[in-house]
């Protein structure tokens, strides 16, 4: 399994991943769209919410630290977020569904997600349920 740090700036940890503040879901709380989180050293105010954007997820599962079986996150690297190359939990589901899709691991400071999706989109400011902020959240994509 290979793994690739992303996002050391906007999302990571301090031996404690990001605050979940809310994750927002769609279709009455079946299809999983983003977070909403506070880094280590943000105060707990509205100005300092960030958010991640998840595009067409595919599955996900979410667990304590102290359940999951392999938290990526080590002393070596700030990163919270990893992209993980030829998953093994990947592999379970169905190819055909899962073109241009990846296994992203999010550990935020009680949970862990792990996601399959089609891209990841950071911002500052919260993600409204339909999506849309003002100015679309200032959200954009990862670097390739």
């Amino acid at each position: 399994m290979n793994t690739t740090t992303l996002l050391e700036e906007e999302f990571h940890h301090d031996g404690k991943g990001p605050g979940l503040e809310r994750v927002i879901w769609s279709h009455g709380g079946v299809i999983l769209k983003g977070f909403e989180y506070l880094n280590p050293e943000d105060e707990d105010n509205e100005d300092n919410i960030k958010h991640l954007k998840l595009i067409n997820v595919e599955a996900f599962s979410m667990t304590t630290e102290e359940v999951h079986g392999n938290v990526l996150m080590t002393e070596d690297s700030v990163a919270a977020i990893f992209k993980i190359d030829d998953s093994d939990w990947m592999k379970q589901f169905k190819p055909e569904h899962l073109d241009n899709c990846s296994h992203y691991q999010f550990i935020f400071h009680s949970e862990i997600y792990d996601v399959i999706c089609h891209e990841i989109k950071v911002g500052e400011g919260r993600l409204l349920s339909d999506m849309q902020t003002v100015e679309d959240n200032n959200a954009r994509p990862l670097p390739e």
